[in-house]
């Protein structure tokens, strides 16, 4: 294996397995409660999922992003405050968190018309404080690039929620949104377990509280927390948009394609996790022709497992909803074929914001997302009014196009990034892929 990708290989093995172990798990209790819940009930379970991940994703983007930079940019002497800064944000964003969901649950019921999403949110604000011990030590992890541990700590996550969901389900017992709400927060307790394990190896670690220090994190957290709120409200206006102006029926089917956009992505998010720290050391250390370079390779390598992804949609869409969640649900066939198009623009968009942030430039991702969540809520307005369910799909691929555009014009202006330079990458990284495949198979003979 050649050096210049044995950071990425080595890494990325793990990175890889995280990410696709938890997708393929959440994949197989996602085809199980397709078959326990009615298509309403499935709906409302999807609008939960997505509710919870802005959740946990605003939660990762106000504390993990600040803390990884700050690691990686501030004296040795300094990390103690870097991690009491983390901690203590950590507890504050909880705190908001468990208001909207204790008080705030039967507004978005009403708003959304998902009868049962009010007592699912309530239930799941035990799993919230759990997720600050939980998130802390995946954070710390990650500052160490240890993909190992992480892998373990969602691994076990996830394996238990599906153990326990297929465990009733051939039971014959039917699970209620309510209690399928208390299994997905208790799987928690597993992963944390084990973040825990591979947490304490590194010895004890020291806190030290500055005020100083908590008002530039937070400073820092707080276009970076703005800038994903807004992302996830632009990839989710579609879902919700549905939820209101359609139905929940409707909405089953846009989960069904959300499940494969989320496989569909793991490469962006293996290689996005493993660039941003790279990325905030080049900062510090590199020049804009490193961070250019960063940038098109790990666009490349992610375009390269994406784009065969999508012709596989396009050619066994009928199929692929057969298995995942039954023929009940081939009505969005259409949807699929047309969500599965958000995935040829998300890896430039998540790591033009991964550049961004490293950058020290937060505040460029957060206008920029803040701009296109109002447009795409426009979009969708006006393609579903005219073209009804299949509308909100439509609208946001639109803003996606536009905020692809964008971006590359402004990478263009502050790296001199090229789309030329990103596919001549994908040409090269086929055959690398090969001669790599090549070499390890004449390893094993």
């Amino acid at each position: 294996m050649s050096r210049r990708y044995s950071y990425w290989v080595n890494a990325g093995k793990y990175a890889m397995l995280q990410k696709l172990t938890s997708i393929l798990l959440g994949l197989l209790a996602f085809m199980i409660l397709a078959r326990n819940f009615i298509p309403d009930e499935f709906g409302v379970w999807g609008l939960f999922i997505i509710i919870t991940s802005i959740f946990e994703t605003c939660r990762n983007a106000l504390v993990r992003n600040g803390y990884i930079l700050f690691i990686n940019s501030r004296p040795d002497d300094l990390h103690p405050a870097v991690d009491a800064a983390a901690l203590t944000t950590n507890f504050l964003f909880t705190a908001l968190l468990l208001i909207v969901c204790l008080f705030f649950g039967g507004y978005l019921e009403h708003l959304f018309n998902s009868p049962g999403l009010k007592e699912m949110l309530r239930y799941y604000a035990i799993g919230l404080v759990l997720l600050v011990a939980f998130s802390y030590c995946e954070n710390f992890l990650y500052s160490k690039t240890d993909f190992r541990a992480i892998f373990w700590m969602y691994f076990l996550r996830n394996g238990f929620f599906l153990l326990t969901v297929l465990g009733f389900f051939l039971s014959g017992y039917k699970l209620s949104l309510g209690s399928a709400v208390l299994l997905y927060a208790a799987s928690l307790v597993p992963g944390l377990l084990a973040g825990y394990f591979f947490y304490r190896q590194y010895g004890l670690i020291s806190f030290r509280h500055s005020p100083l220090m908590l008002k530039e994190f937070l400073h820092y957290g707080k276009y970076v927390l703005g800038n994903n709120f807004f992302s996830l409200v632009f990839v989710s206006t579609d879902s919700f948009m549905t939820a209101r102006y359609v139905s929940t029926v409707a909405l089953s089917y846009y989960n069904t394609g959300a499940r494969i956009l989320n496989f569909a992505d793991i490469p962006s998010q293996v290689l996005g996790d493993m660039m941003f720290p790279k990325a905030a050391q080049l900062v510090k250390n590199g020049t804009n022709e490193d961070l250019r370079k960063i940038y098109e390779k790990t666009v490349a390598a992610a375009l390269t497992f994406i784009l065969p992804v999508i012709l596989m949609v396009l050619l066994f869409s009928e199929e692929i909803i057969t298995i995942l969640v039954g023929k009940n649900y081939l009505p969005g066939k259409l949807i699929l074929r047309l969500v599965i198009f958000y995935a040829l623009f998300l890896p430039f968009i998540k790591q033009f914001g991964n550049i961004m942030d490293a950058k020290g430039r937060p505040h460029v991702n957060f206008w920029l997302m803040f701009s296109f969540s109002v447009y795409n809520i426009l979009s969708n307005l006006f393609f579903i009014s005219n073209f009804g369910m299949r509308g909100a799909a439509m609208g946001t691929l639109s803003s996606y196009l536009l905020l692809f555009i964008i971006t590359q014009v402004i990478l263009n202006r502050v790296l001199g990034v090229r789309l030329t330079g990103v596919f001549g990458y994908v040409a090269k990284l086929y055959p690398e892929y090969f001669r790599m495949l090549r070499q390890y198979f004449k390893r094993q003979k």
